[in-house]
């Protein structure tokens, strides 16, 4: 695994490359508009998590934001978590299992409020020029924390992940 990393001292930000292996999830996708993303995001995690119940689906991590593109006015994203015990093809209730495919990819831990993230992502970008690589075009979001009523933004983990084309 090559792993290379880029630190930039003002917000110690580390972007990493690394290999990162497909992962089954249970998700639910569909084309949202941005003004709708935090409701779309609310009730995918409620029904992934109830149909896991159900199903008897072991969540195995975080919850995720995977992006198809990049955001208009609206975007084409898959909200889910990644499950063990269950194969890709299986769909309970409006949630399918599916993989999400690894591969040579560029990440940044953002630890900050979800408001900053958009200048975590330009800082991924950044460095992903700088480097000289190019992205695949997909992209997520892993929510490392799970954010808490009461709860401190600045405290929120969030791993950035963006994907590289093959030989980039």
């Amino acid at each position: 695994m090559d792993v290379t990393a880029s630190v930039d001292e003002e917000d110690d930000m580390e972007t990493t490359r690394t290999e990162l292996p497909t992962v089954t999830v249970a998700a639910v996708r569909a084309p949202v508009p941005m003004s709708g993303l935090r409701d779309f995001y609310d009730t995918a995690y409620t029904r992934v998590a109830e149909a896991a119940a159900r199903e008897g689906w072991a969540i195995a991590g975080p919850a995720f934001g995977w992006y198809r593109g990049m955001p208009t006015d609206t975007v084409d994203v898959t909200a889910g978590f990644p499950v063990d015990g269950v194969a890709p093809g299986t769909s309970s209730g409006g949630v399918d299992v599916l993989d999400l495919p690894g591969g040579d990819a560029l990440v940044l831990t953002h630890t900050g409020s979800y408001d900053a993230l958009p200048e975590a992502w330009a800082r991924l970008e950044q460095d992903s020029a700088a480097r000289g690589v190019q992205a695949r075009g997909d992209f997520w979001e892993e929510y490392v924390t799970e954010p808490s009523p009461g709860g401190d933004p600045e405290a929120n983990v969030t791993r950035l992940v963006l994907p590289l084309r093959a030989g980039a």
